[in-house]
C-alpha cells in the first residue's frame, strides 16, 4: 500500500474529508507530492514492482495524482479507482484544523462512539476489508499496490496484521508518499 504524497490540505493544515468538488477535485499534490510518488515508484522498482503491477487508488484527487504518478513511474497501466480506499469521513472537523484528528483518535483508542458525522472506525474496517479482498484477487494476476489515506491506511495494516481495528494508531504512522506491505507493520 501507498499512502497519498503531500498534498495540499496537508500544507494548509486542514481535513479534507467529504467526497466533492474539494476533495475529487481541488485538494490535490503540490510540487513536493509528486516528487514524493516517483521517488515511492524508483523505491518500488527497486523491491520488484514493475509494469504489470496493478495500482488501484481513492478517487480523491490526492490520492489519484499520487497513483498516477507512480503507475507512470513503474511503467504500470493508469490506476483503478476503488471509491472504498476514500478517506475517513470526518464530519463536522472537515475543512477544520488537522488539530481534531488527536481527538478522534482517542475516542478510537476508547473504542467510542463518534458524534457529528465522523465514519466509526468499524465502518472503515469494513470497507476497508472488502477492498483487500478485492485486492487478494487481483493478486493472483499481478502485484497490486492500494493508493489511499492516513486513516484508512492506518486501519487496513491494523486488520491486515490481525489487530482490532481501534488500535490503529497503535501500527506506525505512514509518512506521505510511504510504501509498505499489508501484514508488516513496519516500511516495506
Amino acid at each position: 500500500m501507498l499512502r497519498h504524497g503531500e498534498s495540499t490540505a496537508n500544507v494548509e493544515g486542514l481535513i479534507v474529508s467529504v467526497p466533492g468538488p474539494r476533495a475529487l477535485v481541488e485538494v490535490g499534490l503540490t510540487e513536493r507530492g509528486r516528487a514524493q510518488a516517483r521517488a515511492a515508484a524508483r523505491e518500488g522498482l527497486a523491491q520488484g514492482l514493475g509494469p504489470g503491477t496493478i495500482v488501484v487508488s481513492s478517487d480523491f484527487a490526492r490520492a489519484l495524482q499520487t497513483a498516477q504518478e507512480f503507475a507512470a513511474g513503474l511503467g504500470a497501466a493508469p490506476p483503478r479507482v476503488d471509491e472504498r480506499l476514500r478517506e475517513r469521513r470526518f464530519g463536522r472537523h472537515d475543512e477544520g484544523p488537522a488539530s481534531a484528528y488527536q481527538q478522534i483518535w482517542q475516542v478510537d483508542r476508547d473504542r467510542g462512539t463518534h458524534q457529528g458525522g465522523v465514519e466509526q472506525v468499524a465502518a472503515v474496517a469494513a470497507r476497508v476489508s472488502a477492498a483487500l479482498s478485492a485486492a487478494d484477487e487481483l493478486a493472483r494476476e499481478a502485484p497490486v499496490v492500494l493508493v489511499a489515506h492516513g486513516d484508512v491506511l492506518q486501519i487496513a495494516l491494523a486488520v491486515g496484521s490481525g489487530r482490532d481495528p481501534h488500535e490503529h494508531r497503535e501500527v506506525p504512522h505512514l509518512g506521505n508518499a510511504e510504501l509498505r506491505r499489508i501484514g508488516d507493520g513496519r516500511a516495506a
